[in-house]
């Protein structure tokens, strides 16, 4: 089983000075009544998905030359990148052997982990919050129940199929990759994507490199 993760970023649409500061950044979120409801309606959960449509699909496809596919994913092991004290374990145990007449056997897995913040992810509305409140404004406890959120699960995501923009910020830079804690402000992307002559469309997805 993998995930892939996209980052989304605001499209290229000005440049700022080549010099750059490397400083953390501070951010004001915006009020509530400047960012809810949602453009597209106060009961939406798919946000900039949205933008994923039959347009946005065959203009993907028409980009395929080679067929060639590059997995960006990290498989899910115990030796895959985690945060703080987050653990993933996978035991197999045999279901079945030689059962019946045609011999059947059968094999299965457990997994004893957390699913957030280990390897590749895909993050959900219901993630991250402002004060007690995700997505379009909902209260995170109107929808957070013990086995799970009544709104906002990943499949409302859909499939993604679109074209992909890399934006390659530790080259742009002048380095192998960027320090712990370096702060990417939009700002910085715009710079990158004038830079290294990229263009952002609605709909795409951004790979940001650090």
């Amino acid at each position: 089983m993998k995930r892939r993760a996209f980052v989304l970023a605001s499209a290229c649409a000005w440049v700022i000075h080549a010099s750059v500061s490397a400083a953390q950044t501070s951010w004001t979120p915006p009020t509530e009544a400047q960012r809810c409801p949602s453009k597209w309606g106060p009961n939406d959960e798919k946000g900039s998905g949205n933008h994923m449509n039959p347009v946005t699909v065959l203009r993907a496809l028409s980009l395929v030359k080679k067929g060639e596919v590059i997995e960006l994913a990290w498989p899910l092991r115990p030796d895959m990148p985690f945060l703080n004290n987050r653990i993933y374990n996978l035991t197999t145990k045999r279901t079945a052997a030689n059962q019946g007449s045609n011999r059947r056997g059968g094999n299965e897995e457990m997994v004893v982990g957390d699913i957030g913040q280990i390897g590749t992810q895909f993050d959900g509305f219901s993630h991250q919050m402002i004060d007690d409140k995700v997505y379009n404004c909902r209260k995170v406890d109107d929808i957070a129940t013990r086995n799970g959120f009544t709104a906002f699960g990943i499949e409302k995501v859909g499939t993604l199929i679109t074209r992909g923009v890399l934006i390659d910020v530790a080259r742009a830079l002048g380095k192998k990759w960027l320090a712990d804690g370096f702060a990417i402000s939009a700002e910085l992307l715009d710079y990158v994507c004038a830079k290294q002559g990229v263009e952002v469309r609605k709909g795409d997805f951004v790979l940001v490199r650090t």
